[in-house]
C-alpha cells in the first residue's frame, strides 16, 4: 500500500471521528437546550412563596421574673387563616431551636379566632397549664384578593403573618408581622424550598432582634 493511500485512509478515519464527535456534541447541545426549556416551563407552572422583610417588630423590654435564663418549651397553636403555616413554624422551631415544641396536631381542642389581647392572654395561661410549657406562639394570616401576575401565567396573593409569643403568665414577649406573596401556578410549591426560605428568613430575624440572646427562642447548641 502506497504512502499516499495510507495517508488518505488515516485522513478518512480522522474525518469520520471528527464527524461523530461533532454529531455527539450537537446532540448533547440539543438535549441540554431541551432540558433548559423543560426546566423553565416547569418553573413557569410551579407555585412559589416570596417572603418580604419583617415589619412592626416589637420585643418586650421587661423580662418576666419567672424566666431565669431561657424558655425550655413552647406550644405552637394552629395559625388562623393558614393551616399549613402552623406546621411549617413547628418544624422550623424544632430544627433550629433548643425548645421542646408541641405542635398544632397535638391539640385536642379547637382554637377559635382571637380578636383581642385579653383572649390571647387567657388562652396562653390555659394552654401553658394544660401542656406544662413556658410559652405559647399564636399566629394569624390575613390575605388580600388574588390578582394575575405580570405575565398572566400565575396568580399572586399578598398575605401577612402576625406572630405573638406569650409567656405562661400572659406576658407578651414578642410580636411581629411578616408580609409575603403566594404565587399560585398549576403545580404546587415545593414544600422543602418554602420551608428553607422561611427558616432562613425567620431565624435571621430572630438573631437580629436578639430573641435568641434573651432566651425566648434559644438556638440549638452546636
Amino acid at each position: 500500500m502506497s504512502q499516499m493511500h495510507r495517508d488518505h485512509k488515516q485522513w478518512c478515519k480522522a474525518s469520520a471521528l471528527a464527524g461523530l464527535l461533532m454529531l455527539s456534541l450537537m446532540q448533547q447541545g440539543c438535549l441540554a437546550a431541551a432540558w433548559v426549556v423543560a426546566v423553565a416551563a416547569d418553573s413557569l407552572r410551579t407555585s412559589d412563596f416570596i417572603f418580604r422583610p419583617f415589619e412592626q417588630s416589637w420585643v418586650s423590654s421587661e423580662k418576666p421574673t419567672e424566666i431565669n435564663e431561657s424558655l425550655t418549651s413552647l406550644v405552637v397553636l394552629p395559625v388562623e387563616g393558614d393551616d399549613e403555616m402552623g406546621a411549617r413554624l413547628t418544624q422550623i422551631l424544632q430544627r433550629q431551636t433548643a425548645l421542646q415544641i408541641v405542635g398544632p396536631t397535638k391539640l385536642d381542642r379547637e382554637v377559635d379566632p382571637l380578636p383581642d389581647d385579653n383572649d390571647r392572654i387567657a388562652l396562653a395561661k390555659a394552654i401553658s397549664r394544660e401542656f406544662d410549657v413556658d410559652a405559647v406562639l399564636f399566629g394569624r394570616v390575613v390575605s388580600s384578593v388574588a390578582h394575575p401576575s405580570d405575565w398572566g401565567w400565575k396568580e399572586e396573593e399578598s398575605r401577612r403573618l402576625f406572630l405573638y409569643l406569650l409567656h405562661r403568665d400572659g406576658h407578651l414577649l414578642w410580636k411581629d408581622e411578616l408580609p409575603f406573596t403566594v404565587v399560585t401556578g398549576s403545580k404546587p410549591a415545593i414544600e422543602d424550598s418554602v420551608q428553607t426560605s422561611l427558616s432562613h428568613h425567620l431565624m435571621d430575624h430572630v438573631r437580629d432582634l436578639g430573641l435568641d440572646d434573651l432566651g425566648y427562642l434559644p438556638p440549638k447548641s452546636s
